[in-house]
């Protein structure tokens, strides 16, 4: 079993085997898509695009129009659409979509929205022009919520700032080679590049992620593909980016020097996984289990997380992820069929990144602080901060809980000043210990 070790505030170092015990809820954002009643109340996808004027465009898949009662049913009247978006300017939410809130369409509408219809993907802003890509489903046979088929991806444009629908168009590839684009896009070096999904059978539908690039300013001009090794303008050549499979919803982007990438597992599995690498087309590597959803309700699941990158803080990356049941039963509990919102330290997807070290919290304040060690959860390093006022004697050492010496990290006079010590764990075994930081002053001093 894989070795993780959490030193929490009382100065405990413990040794556990669930790296995501970190991770932690998001009340706010968790509130915030139900501060306002009278329009988007409830949908799955929760994809976001950060737009440069700071507002944050949310789109989302099948959702329902209409008002919430107390109870968390919704009001009868209320509507049911394949597609809709919230435009968020700090604390203020707005539906958008087609019709009026009475009667209302598509935000993108399908000239046959009974048979035909968009689910929204990522997007940008390019050229004052806000480009969003809508995968295409149509209806099929099959068990009912899951009677559908992918056909198409389209490119829809939309002015900026003010998001109103200009044209859309069918991206030529999907015929080509199957890959199903627009899970995500990232920019960089002169580069669009637009992620996507391919099946590798028809008895399992097992997804692996696949990238194109085009050059910054057009995506409608002609796409390079990912061979394995290389670019290629073929696209039939396109290669997965890892040996990993990826949900229907994924995210990529790009942290400290390296790419990352977030999907939950499939199929409509509670786990969340990350995976990182040096270059945009992979290979990904680094498989870490960030955080196990909980099942609110007996029939519910939870599937699709999503990294929002724009609301980064304190070093935590706040995630996205879907819960939805059995369609009737939304009616009498919206919270059945809606996004959950959680923070996760960033750490814990790659040791290198950034830790907030300056943004820990003092354990112990006078002559001597001490700030709880980064990373935190851990599996083999760790660091702890301190700071002294004057010159003193410090020592570091770690014990069992019956007080048995285990390692001695510092046991010397240090000068004033900030110090970050670091923890060798790699031969620890699990257990729970104690991190204890003595300050024995010798005369001499």
């Amino acid at each position: 079993m894989k070795k993780t070790i959490l030193l929490l505030p009382a100065l405990l170092l413990v040794l556990c085997n669930q790296l995501y015990s970190q991770v932690h809820s998001d009340s706010a954002f968790n509130s915030q898509l139900r501060k306002f009643n009278g329009g988007w109340i409830a949908g799955d996808a929760t994809f976001s695009i950060a737009l440069p004027d700071h507002r944050t465009l949310w789109l989302f898949g099948d959702s329902f129009i209409g008002t919430v009662n107390p109870d968390s049913s919704i009001v009868g009247g209320s509507h049911f659409i394949r597609n809709c978006a919230v435009i968020q300017d700090g604390d203020s939410m707005r539906s958008l979509h087609g019709g009026t809130f009475a009667n209302p369409t598509d935000f993108l509408t399908s000239p046959q929205p009974d048979s035909v219809w968009y689910w929204p993907e990522h997007g940008l802003v390019e050229n004052d022009t806000l480009k969003i890509f809508f995968s295409e489903f149509i209806i099929t046979t099959g068990t009912p919520g899951f009677n559908f088929k992918y056909t198409a991806a389209y490119l829809a444009n939309f002015t900026y700032p003010g998001i109103e629908y200009i044209s859309k168009t069918k991206l030529p590839y999907y015929e080509h080679n199957k890959v199903c684009y627009g899970n995500s896009i990232m920019t960089e070096n002169g580069y669009n590049y637009i992620y996507g999904r391919k099946e590798t059978d028809t008895v399992y539908h097992i997804p692996y992620p696949h990238v194109a690039r085009v050059p910054v300013g057009n995506l409608l001009a002609p796409w390079e593909f990912f061979n394995g090794s290389s670019w290629s303008d073929d696209p039939t050549v396109s290669f997965k980016i890892g040996n990993v499979a990826v949900s229907q919803q994924y995210g990529f982007f790009k942290q400290d020097g390296k790419y990352v990438l977030i999907s939950q597992d499939i199929w409509l599995s509670p786990k969340i996984f990350s995976f990182t690498c040096v270059t945009p087309s992979g290979p990904l590597n680094n498989k870490t289990l960030l955080y196990s959803t909980p099942i609110l309700y007996p029939t519910t699941f939870t599937y699709n997380a999503f990294p929002h990158t724009q609301f980064t803080e304190n070093n935590e990356l706040l995630i996205s992820y879907n819960t939805n049941g059995d369609f009737w039963s939304i009616f009498n509990n919206v919270e059945i069929y809606r996004p959950m919102f959680i923070r996760v330290p960033l750490h814990m997807i790659d040791t290198s990144f950034a830790t907030g070290l300056n943004e820990q919290p003092e354990i112990r304040k006078g002559p001597l602080k001490i700030f709880q060690n980064t990373p935190n959860p851990v599996e083999d390093f760790t660091q702890v901060k301190l700071q002294l006022e004057k010159m003193q004697y410090v020592s570091l050492e770690l014990k069992d809980m019956s007080g048995r010496n285990i390692q001695s990290f510092v046991n010397e006079v240090l000068e004033p000043g900030i110090h970050t010590i670091a923890l060798d764990l790699q031969n620890l075994k699990s257990g729970l210990l104690l991190l204890r930081i003595g300050q024995p002053i010798p005369e001499t001093y």
